[in-house]
């Protein structure tokens, strides 16, 4: 480590138990931290060299969670460590391409991971919910370019935790078991920041909060499928045992067939070692030929199969051929990795996110999306949290109970065009950036998703047993069967439910208000973090 960077750490404080001494000169040292980190190299060494020396897990957070009240102390050290969190991509600009720069790139990425453990303590969200719950409750007239800027980087530093990935190699976890992602999670949970998350995406005054919620919200589900979620609850405890207890059993099986085509039984007289132990530790090459009545070989005869009986499921006539070596351009995108499934406390908070974010903040949170992408106030590609957010509730109202009131902004041609539009800039993009093709890729997979998603949506408002909602189902099909290139563009119009058909008994009042932009729609009070 280098030496001002040295002094600058050893002028921090020192934590004697539970109890943190800051230095007289701590907030001097912070700034000095910053600007370190405003002018390292392109490796990313100053990152490094902090991360390696634990600064984050033993100054940062107790500086963070015993001295709160000292305002230009707090803000520092927030900066520092939104800095310290940010993605290891946003860091490099790209993924590197050369051995020695990737070196330093999973560097970061490890050093990021052990942020993340260090976050999920509900502590650390206690301070940071109580500081947000302080600041919003302040007027706008009240609230200052300081407390606006604060809101943004705590919003930011949440982000950045609930962004990191996980380590497969650390992870190795059943389904069921706390993953780090998890317990942070619990912690954002307990420490009330869900409920001011679920605030900012419904009140009148924060729309400029809009996007930062729902990459937070698209962050907190991302191991997550919303028809696991959507029947949470409903008698699943014993059917998740009775199918892990199948499951276990399935392999326990499997595991003894392959042990007994792995051994013989010895023959009489011969003593061994272990009664399960094989006769020989050398492979049989007589184990009989075969004719395979019907399969035809090269000439009109049968094949003759020289192997065992057990690997006749795994015959081709392609085995011992050279593959043909397919070109990057033209292999299929990896698999997914399988979900994880988190543990059953956290699910069923998850769950109930989810019910109460569609019933006060769905509709308004997309109509506010929108409004941004269409009126180019985002960031590029900011259109996969919209895209994604479609698919995800859309699938879960679908699953928990149809009620098309609750995703009534989605459902419309305005939002099938929309989609359709990505979804052919996506492909053209992925045929001619042939470098990042896999990503256009997976940005067209996410769009289509959402697509799918309409689909099944007006499909359930078909069988719907009111008429009202029916007709609605029959009128955006016939608009949507005209060319889509003939709509024109403009500013999105919120579908309000009447709009839809749907009759008046069937929604909620609430609703109403968040479909009309009245102020004081908000889904329950904001309540006090302790």
């Amino acid at each position: 480590m280098r030496a001002e960077l040295l002094a600058a750490c050893s002028s921090l404080g020192c934590l004697e138990g539970e109890r943190y001494h800051r230095e007289p000169d701590c907030l001097e040292s912070v700034k000095d931290l910053i600007r370190f980190l405003r002018h390292e190299g392109e490796h990313r060494d100053v990152r490094q060299q902090l991360g390696a020396a634990r600064i984050l897990q033993s100054d940062l957070l107790p500086i963070l969670v015993q001295y709160p009240q000292d305002r230009l102390l707090f803000d520092a050290v927030l900066r520092l460590m939104v800095n310290l969190t940010q993605p290891a991509l946003l860091c490099f600009g790209k993924a590197p391409a050369d051995p020695g720069s990737w070196h330093h790139f999973l560097q970061v990425g490890s050093y990021l991971q052990a942020y993340k453990e260090a976050f999920a303590s509900e502590k650390v969200f206690g301070v940071l919910s109580e500081k947000l719950y302080d600041l919003l409750q302040l007027d706008w007239e009240q609230r200052q370019e300081e407390d606006t800027l604060l809101i943004e980087r705590i919003l930011l530093l949440v982000r950045n935790v609930l962004h990191v990935p996980l380590d497969p190699t650390e992870e190795q976890r059943v389904d069921g078991d706390a993953t780090v992602h998890d317990r942070v999670l619990w912690a954002l949970h307990i420490s009330g920041m869900d409920d001011l998350l679920k605030f900012l995406a419904s009140a009148q005054t924060e729309q400029q909060w809009a996007l930062h919620v729902l990459e937070i919200i698209s962050l907190m589900f991302r191991d997550q499928s919303p028809e696991d979620l959507a029947v949470l609850g409903q008698g699943q405890a014993g059917a998740e045992h009775r199918e892990d207890t199948q499951e276990l059993q399935s392999l326990r099986q499997r595991e003894l067939a392959e042990k007994r085509t792995r051994h013989r039984d010895p023959p009489r007289g011969v003593l061994t070692a272990h009664p399960t132990s094989p006769l020989c530790s050398r492979h049989s090459r007589f184990g009989g030929s075969y004719v395979l009545q019907g399969l035809k070989a090269i000439g009109d005869r049968d094949v003759v199969f020289h192997k065992g009986l057990h690997n006749l499921k795994s015959y081709s006539h392609d085995l011992g051929k050279e593959p043909r070596r397919l070109p990057r351009r033209r292999q299929a995108a990896p698999e997914p990795e399988v979900r994880h499934r988190s543990a059953r406390n956290v699910r069923l908070f998850l769950h109930r996110f989810c019910q109460d974010f569609l019933e006060g903040c769905y509709n308004r949170l997309m109509l506010l999306v929108k409004d941004h992408l269409v009126r180019e106030k985002a960031q590029q590609h900011d259109e996969t949290y919209y895209l994604w957010a479609c698919a995800f509730f859309m699938a879960f109202n679908r699953h928990r109970g149809f009620r098309p009131e609750l995703v009534s902004e989605t459902v419309g041609v305005r939002t099938f065009h929309f989609i359709e539009q990505n979804l052919s800039t996506y492909y053209e993009m992925a045929l001619m950036d042939k470098k990042d093709a896999v990503t256009w890729a997976r940005r067209m997979h996410l769009a289509l998703k959402a697509y799918q998603e309409l689909l099944r949506t007006v499909q359930e408002m078909d069988r719907s047993p009111e008429p009202a909602v029916r007709d609605s189902s029959q009128v955006i099909k016939s608009e949507s069967a005209h060319p889509i290139a003939s709509i024109p563009d403009g500013d999105p119009i919120p579908l309000h439910p009447s709009q839809m058909g749907i009759p008046s008994h069937c929604i909620h009042p609430r609703q109403h208000l968040l479909c009309d932009g009245i102020p004081g729609a908000l889904p329950r009070p904001v309540p006090q973090v302790r």
